[in-house]
């Protein structure tokens, strides 16, 4: 049975002296022994499994098993969310503790009949059936997603490269270096960050933009119910997006060829000059463009056709009654309507793009070659640069700080769009 009248703070204190304590003092006996015997476990793991990987992700130094700095390095991640999850759970069971002393005393206020419940029964098996029910999918995630991304953003922080490369070396820690080399004003890793930023943040803009306006225009002809045969045309126009992106980014590989690529034999045909597609910086350019305004208009033409359709007719005859003009009606009707339902969307797009690593990589590799970079090519973006980095240049730690900096541009960039599409303040309203 619990105490009549426990303190939260003793509880508390109790608890965070040794865990289950403060339970115990509360008389939730089993709950007690349980998170006693929890913190038991934990201790024996720390001087046990838990302490050459912890000590190796401190000096990334061969210590027991582990020679190789990447095993070291591995296992100390994991060893640290092994720590990162007792601290978790010993801050619950102090909390859990003083709550329950609180609770305790609130309860022995009320009158005798009403507070006739026993703490003592705590069911840890009912209790943890639906975490036992999700744990095969968290571990998943844990050893997927988590160690994975945890590893990548770790090695921004050594100097991992192929002159410190195991089994033959050994990498160590060498703190904000890669990411100072990478921002240093004047520099030549600066200058080369501050070229392929811009163009990054410019394909998002104008491959999010044009491929919207071009979804936009063909939903706006096919919403006309004078065209015959609309269901077709509209069938023709999303085979794009049927086909797989690869095919289409080769065909157009294919297409835009300086030498025997039809686009260039139709321009000679006319009496014109070839255009240097994969050689020019801006014609490079222009071609990526042009394969991601294909391969997106049809996702466009959908969303934007679904969304037309939803509203309703009776706002256009309304405004046509009040002598409205069809571009009236667009501008005051049509697109803000249509916005509000595809902002969100469009934003997501935005972000998207600003990581569209395949049309980049398979249509021109980065290319042109820009003189004096760092192996960042006229049409790379921050991605196909960190890939370039990594699977080219072996410069391992470069490339995950230059990837972590990605992130925090992709994040900063979306809170902006967010902020501007108004899409935060939307979703508040909504709850």
């Amino acid at each position: 049975m619990a105490r009549s009248n426990p303190k939260p703070q003793v509880a508390g204190v109790l608890s965070a002296l040794l865990a289950g304590a403060g339970q115990i003092y509360n008389g939730q006996r089993k709950k007690g022994i349980t998170y006693a015997a929890v913190e038991a476990v934990f201790l024996v793991l720390l001087q046990t499994a838990l302490r050459d990987p912890l000590y190796g992700l401190v000096t990334l130094d061969p210590v027991g098993r582990f020679v190789d700095s990447r095993h070291i390095l591995l296992a100390g991640i994991i060893a640290s969310f092994v720590v990162a999850i007792y601290v978790w759970f010993h801050i619950a069971n102090i909390v859990d503790a003083a709550s329950t002393a609180s609770s305790i005393r609130s309860r022995h206020a009320l009158p005798e009949d009403v507070r006739r419940i026993r703490t003592e029964d705590w069911a840890p098996m009912r209790t943890a059936v639906p975490y036992i029910y999700i744990a095969p999918s968290i571990l998943v995630a844990f050893f997927v997603i988590v160690i994975p991304l945890a590893f990548g953003i770790v090695l921004a922080f050594t100097n991992y490269s192929l002159y410190h490369c195991p089994p033959a070396g050994r990498f160590d820690w060498v703190g904000l270096t890669n990411f100072k080399k990478l921002l240093k004003p004047g520099s030549l890793w600066q200058g080369q960050l501050t070229m392929v930023l811009g163009w990054n943040i410019a394909y998002a803009l104008l491959g999010t933009g044009l491929a919207f306006a071009s979804g936009l225009g063909l939903a706006l002809i096919l919403q006309n119910r004078h065209i015959r045969f609309r269901g077709a045309f509209r069938a023709i126009l999303m085979l794009p997006w049927a086909v797989p992106a690869t095919v289409s980014i080769m065909v157009f590989f294919g297409l835009f060829n300086t030498t025997f690529g039809p686009v260039n034999e139709i321009l000679r045909s006319m009496g014109l000059r070839a255009v240097p597609w994969f050689q020019h910086r801006t014609w490079a350019r222009v071609s990526v463009l042009l394969t991601h305004v294909w391969i997106s208009t049809p996702f466009n033409l959908s969303v934007i056709s679904a969304a037309l359709q939803s509203i309703p007719d009776e706002v256009y005859e309304a405004a046509t009654v009040d002598g409205a003009s069809p571009r009236q009606s667009f501008a005051r009707i049509t697109f803000p309507l249509l916005m509000s339902v595809v902002a969100p969307i469009l934003v997501l797009s935005l972000a998207g793009n600003f990581n569209n690593f395949g049309i980049i990589y398979l249509l021109t590799g980065g290319g042109p070659a820009v003189a004096g970079s760092r192996g960042a090519g006229a049409t790379d973006i921050l991605m196909t640069w960190v890939y370039d980095l990594g699977f080219r240049q072996l410069q391992w730690s470069t490339a995950s700080a230059l990837a972590v900096l990605v992130f925090i541009f992709v994040v900063i960039f979306s809170l902006i769009n967010f902020k501007l599409s108004g899409v935060l303040s939307q979703l508040k309203t909504e709850e």
